[in-house]
Order: structure tokens, then sequence, then C-alpha cells
């Protein structure tokens, strides 16, 4: 089979997108490295813009804070950090750091990156106009404008990344990180190379390429006929067919992601049927995880009861029994609430057909394919017609969410954070990013929030988790906003010569620069 990879042609900074690794490859004069990623999610216009920074971390920028394999913080840019009361902390940030053009890292720069934050919202931090005062050249304090006592855990996420002064982030990418950006093409690649001024361990690394290539078989066989050196994401599959290949190394990430259908509780007409919390575990009984597991992602996967890994969550897991499958008992919850069987073996009430629309959308349709079809088979057979609309384009998925337009919202994440509420408020709490977008879709209202805010206001990180698996157990038990499918593990494939590659649960946070080739 022909193996057709794009070509970088779109020159947005100096050195353009072209591929300057093969002679240095040939040659043996350099250990430039090629690593094949999804699909380009990066925002490049508008005060979001975030090049470099996230969904790819590609090592150009750091946060403060950083995040450990096992969801703990640890220093970066940040030195040393204090609870200074009145709901303000204080971070010393470290001396002797210089951004990629040479100007000195200072407090000025965190107080920049946190005032832009807040100019887009405040994001699940909090941040607002007034919240970052500067000390000092080298300590700042941050106050959130709500009480936020896990501030410290969700500044590790990409998105709060220090950003230079005065940049186009949707253009250029100048932070403090062990690699710098050489150029960038959108949908086909970013180039980076090893930052000699570097404050920490150096790169092992002089260049690091990242493709974009959306479709995980393809990336596979970049990967076959030498076109790159690593590739992320990759399905069951293929990671089944490298196996039997001696010269890949396959590589699996502890859990750190989740698959998930978020259901339209407050969905408004014609896309309210979710808001009938029967109807929602009648659908909830008539899916099979079990067999969806096993057959997309078998090895790379287990059912899922939550969203939020069990590495975050802890004995407390317990608490959250998760959806179980019997279709007698769907059948049975569905006849008993008036739903009855038509011609077509569709389900009608009131002359109202039991049909749901499943939207399949973040990241993107891809990855999903072909959870939706089982889905929509497995429904089938208890009388609930489901159309599929796939989309592949954040802005998109957006747009729509905005308008709330679908009863089922199948999605995949990842706990980007060491904040136990970061999932929680971020998608299902009234004051939540997802909320905001969606007129509070996936919000099931004030118990909720209320146990996300105990969770957010106590000094004690171990209480903040019980309060949290005690949310999350009212939504998918008892609510039955959300269906969680499966805690996912994220595989990689190498070639021989990889050295230095350490998966993070959280793949955004994998260190780059201590990969190199040997």
């Amino acid at each position: 089979m022909p193996l057709i990879i794009a070509v970088c042609i779109c020159f947005l900074l100096p050195g353009g997108c072209s591929d300057p690794n093969t002679s240095a490859r040939k040659s043996g004069t350099s250990n430039p490295l090629i690593v094949g990623v999804g699909a380009d999610g990066f925002v490049t216009k508008g005060n979001q813009a975030n090049l470099g920074a996230y969904p790819l971390n590609a090592n150009v920028y750091e946060t403060l804070v950083g995040l450990t394999p096992d969801f703990k913080v640890k220093p970066l840019l940040a030195a040393d950090w204090e609870y200074r009361g009145g709901n303000t902390w204080r971070f010393y940030l470290r001396h002797g750091v210089n951004f990629h053009d040479g100007r000195d890292f200072t407090a000025d720069a965190v107080k920049y990156t946190m005032d832009r934050i807040a100019k887009n919202g405040g994001s699940f931090i909090n941040i607002g106009y007034h919240s970052t005062r500067i000390v000092d050249d080298y300590t700042v304090d941050i106050t959130p404008e709500r009480p936020n006592r896990r501030l410290v855990e969700g500044l590790v996420h990409p998105k709060f990344s220090i950003l230079a002064p005065g940049g186009d982030f949707g253009r250029s990418a100048v932070g403090t990180g062990p690699l710098k950006l050489v150029s960038y093409s959108t949908d086909q690649c970013l180039i980076t190379e090893k930052y000699l001024g570097y404050w920490g361990v150096p790169s092992r690394s002089t260049r690091v390429t990242f493709r974009f290539i959306a479709d995980s078989a393809t990336r596979t066989m970049a990967l076959q006929a030498g076109e790159l050196d690593l590739t992320k994401d990759l399905h069951r599959e293929s990671a089944a067919y490298l196996i039997n290949q001696k010269q890949y190394k396959i590589i699996q990430a502890d859990e750190g992601a989740y698959v998930a259908i978020s259901l339209s509780i407050n969905g408004k007409k014609p896309f309210d049927l979710m808001s009938d919390r029967n109807l929602r575990r009648a659908l909830a009984l008539g899916i099979e995880r079990e067999s969806i597991v096993k057959e997309i992602w078998e090895g790379g996967a287990q059912v899922g009861n939550t969203v939020i890994p069990p590495s975050v969550l802890g004995a407390e897991c317990s608490k959250i029994c998760g959806p179980y499958f019997d279709p007698e008992k769907a059948i049975q919850l569905l006849e008993d609430t008036g739903w009855a069987k038509g011609r077509d073996g569709i389900r009608e009430k009131d002359g109202r057909p039991l049909r749901l629309t499943l939207v399949s959308g973040f990241p993107n349709a891809r990855v999903h394919r072909p959870v939706p079809e089982i889905i929509q088979g497995q429904l089938r057979k208890i009388g609930i017609d489901v159309e599929i609309v796939e989309i592949n384009d954040t802005g998109v998925y957006l747009d729509r969410l905005k308008t709330g337009r679908g009863d089922l919202w199948l999605e995949a994440g990842r706990q980007n954070s060491a904040d136990p509420t970061f999932l929680p408020y971020l998608l299902f709490h009234t004051d939540g990013e997802y909320a905001l977008i969606s007129d509070g879709l996936f919000a099931p209202g004030d118990e909720f929030d209320q146990l996300v805010d105990l969770a957010r206001k106590t000094p004690d990180i171990h209480l903040a988790v019980k309060y949290i698996a005690t949310a999350m157990g009212q939504l998918i038990d008892d609510e039955v906003a959300v269906i969680p499918l499966a805690s996912m593990h994220t595989i990689y494939a190498m070639n021989e010569r990889v050295r230095g590659f350490l998966p993070h649960p959280s793949a955004i946070f994998t260190n780059w620069s201590n990969v190199f080739l040997q």
C-alpha cells in the first residue's frame, strides 16, 4: 500500500516546515527526532492563541509548577510557594532563567500571562484582572477571584504556560523551555530545536520535529517507512501488528485519559429528551461497555466508572459504582415510562419517536471510530434510534456545543492537572467552561456544585478527593449525566534507535527534550 505523507510547504517562521532533518539523519552528524502526533489542535488567532503550548505541549514553554507521573506538583519556574491566607498564594520565582529571545524571566512575565488568562475569562483557576500582584522581580502573589485552594495544583496545565510579554502567540512561541520553536505549518508540522541557554537539564536531542498526521494507521505506516522515529496514540490494531516487528518497541502509559458520553440533561427542544432521568437510566442500561472496550481498545483500556483516573481518586473510587449492562431492565423501564415500540421497532411516546443525536467530536471523530456505530447498534436493540454526527474540527464542535444541537456527546479527554476538581469543574459545574459555552447543558445543579466548591475550598487535598468522589457518584450513579466508557492508556510505538522516552499518564506532559536517537 503506497504511503502518502503531506509535505510541509507553508513558511510562517524562519526555516519554514521543510525537512532539515533528512541530511542530518543521513550524515549522522546530529540526532534529530521526528515524532508523529494526531491532528493539529493549536489555536493561532485571537486572545486564546496557544502555538506550542496546547494540546501539543512541545516543551517550548514552562509553567510555574509541573506535574509528576503520579499527578503530584513539582517546582518548575517557581522554585517554591506558600499560602499566605486570604485566598492568596505567594510564588518565589527561579533566578537565572531566560526567555528564548534573551530577556530575563521575572515577575513581569507572570503578571502578563495571568492578566491574559483573566482577559480570556479566568479559566478554571478563576484568575481576574486584579488577581496577580508583583511583590518584587522574583516574587509574585496570586489571588483567585473565588475561593480556590487548588490553585497550585491547577497551574500545572500547559494553558498557563508563562509567556514572554508582548508576543504574537499564534505565529511565534517565545518561552523558557528546553526546546525553542523554529517553524510551524498548520496541519503539517512544528519544528523545535535545542535551546542552548536553558536553565535546567539541556535537551538530549538537537532538533525535534512534530508531524501532524490525524489517522493512526497512516502514522503507523510512516513509522514503518522510516519517516517517523516515534508515534503516539496508536490504535490497538496498529500496536498488535507492530509488536510482531522486532525493530519496534511499544510503550503504554499508565491510565490518564477517558472516553465518555455526556448527556444533554438541560437540553432544549428538539434535544430535550435527556432531561428525563428514567430515560437516561434506560440508555445507560442498554450500553454494553465491556464489549466496546474488548473490541476497540483491548489491552489499551479498561472499563471506566469515572472520568477521573483511579490514581487521582485512590480508594475513594469505590464510592462510584458506574453504569452496568442490563437490557431487559432497560426495556422494562422504557415500557413503564410510556415508551412503546412502534412498527419500525423504534419506541415512541405521545407521537414522538425515541430518536437521539450522538455528536462524535472531541478531540475529533476519527479517534472515536467505530464506537458510535457500536453504541448505535446496541441502543437499537432496546428501541432507541441514534443518528451519528461526526465532527473533526474543534471550532465546529464548540459551535455546535454552544447551540446545544445534540443529545449525546462522545468525548475523549485527559486528567491534565494535579487538581482532583479539574474535570468535574471544567465539564459539569455550573460555572465551569463547558457550562459557560453550552448554557449549562451537562450541569446537574446545586448539590453537585456545592460538593465541587467544598473540594476547591478545603486546604486538605485528601478531603478534597473525598468530596469529588461523592460528587462524581452523584453525577454518574444518581443523575446519569455522563456515561463513562473506558479508562484509557496512551500507546506509543518507536523504532529501535529511540532512547530516553518515558510516557506520562497525561500525554501533554511528555518530556520530549529527554528523547534522543542513538
